[in-house]
């Protein structure tokens, strides 16, 4: 594979511009779709080895998978369509909506993405929150390679600037992106914000951290708590990344564009929700806990429940001979007598 590489594009110290040729083996294979996919896999895999820690039936894993990529994948063109693209939905009409292959949406995904979740949890009567980290935990790594694809293709190209993070873009290729009129630049070189370059960077040790904080051993946290930690580490630095945005890539709506306004609600609400697992939540159930019940469903827990009260009342029950109506000091005075 061939990497090519603007002339002179390093000449002030900026980034190099780079792009992936399409493979063609046949059928054109998109660099971007390669990564995509593998990010996918990966993602799902690491959702596997999670939730068997918690003993969430294999079956159940590839259903909830199933449905949060579909419906992830279905969120993420509509509302890329929706927010990002009225001109293109007045001019062709609704019928764009259902070319799912033409434009998606990272915030449109976790929407989509979020209500498939929601669906399948009152589906199959599980708990909200050992579902939500297992989401989490797979969809973390898998949207984080998926960053690489977008890093890459240049998805995501941002204001001018002179910093040495920036990236010497071409002046033909920004015009063939139809981003050069904002730009307002006559340079052969531009230099500009790759943003999505800038979120996988900062993805990398959130990642790291995540994936510790899920699978370690010493400390359980009340479930959900991971999900909602991912939500409030990557909802302020998408807020802040959005400013260095184009006007004509990203339309505003009242100051903030959409993935603004998604990532104060989505802050707000993970806050919130991070709250009351610290002060209500309980830890999930292990697999060794579970015995052979499968983990994530609300019957398994009440099943386990039931179990543990009736191990307390066991031991709780009196002795044989103690009658309970006898207080505390006769059962004493008994047992004085029998040691003389």
């Amino acid at each position: 594979m061939i990497v090519a590489i603007s002339a002179g594009a390093t000449a002030a110290g900026g980034l190099p511009f780079f792009s992936l040729p399409t493979l063609d083996i046949g059928i054109p294979l998109q660099p971007f779709g390669i990564i995509v996919a593998t990010g996918v896999l990966i993602g799902a895999e690491i959702l596997r080895r999670f939730g068997f820690r918690y003993n969430i039936d294999d079956e159940d894993i590839r259903s909830l998978t199933m449905w949060v990529i579909v419906t992830g994948f279905i969120g993420a063109h509509v509302l890329d369509i929706l927010m990002y693209e009225q001109d293109r939905l007045s001019a062709e009409g609704p019928i764009l909506l259902l070319k799912m292959w033409d434009g998606i949406s990272s915030y449109g995904g976790f929407v989509g993405g979020a209500c498939g979740y929601l669906f399948w949890v009152w589906w199959k009567r599980a708990t909200i929150g050992l579902i939500g980290d297992t989401i989490g935990v797979g969809l973390l790594p898998a949207f984080s390679i998926g960053r690489i694809g977008c890093t890459i293709v240049h998805d995501h190209v941002g204001r001018a600037t002179d910093s040495v993070f920036g990236v010497d873009y071409p002046r033909g290729e920004l015009l063939a992106r139809g981003l050069l009129d904002e730009l307002a630049s006559k340079e052969a070189v531009i230099r500009a914000h790759n943003l999505a370059m800038y979120e996988l960077a900062y993805l990398i040790p959130v990642n790291i951290f995540v994936l510790w904080l899920a699978f370690q051993n010493r400390r359980r946290l009340p479930a959900g708590f991971v999900a909602v930690t991912i939500v409030m580490l990557y909802a302020p630095v998408r807020f802040f990344l959005e400013f260095l945005r184009l006007n004509t890539s990203d339309p505003r709506y009242a100051g903030f564009t959409f993935a603004q306004w998604c990532s104060i609600v989505a802050f707000g609400t993970a806050a919130w929700v991070a709250w009351t697992l610290r002060t209500r939540g309980t830890p999930a159930p292990l697999a060794a806990e579970l015995g052979k019940r499968p983990g994530g469903r609300k019957a398994s827990l009440a099943a386990l429940a039931k179990e543990q009260a009736k191990e307390h009342a066991k031991k709780d029950k009196p002795a044989k001979g103690d009658s309970d109506e006898d207080g505390d000091g006769a059962k004493a005075a008994r047992k004085a007598k029998g040691k003389k």
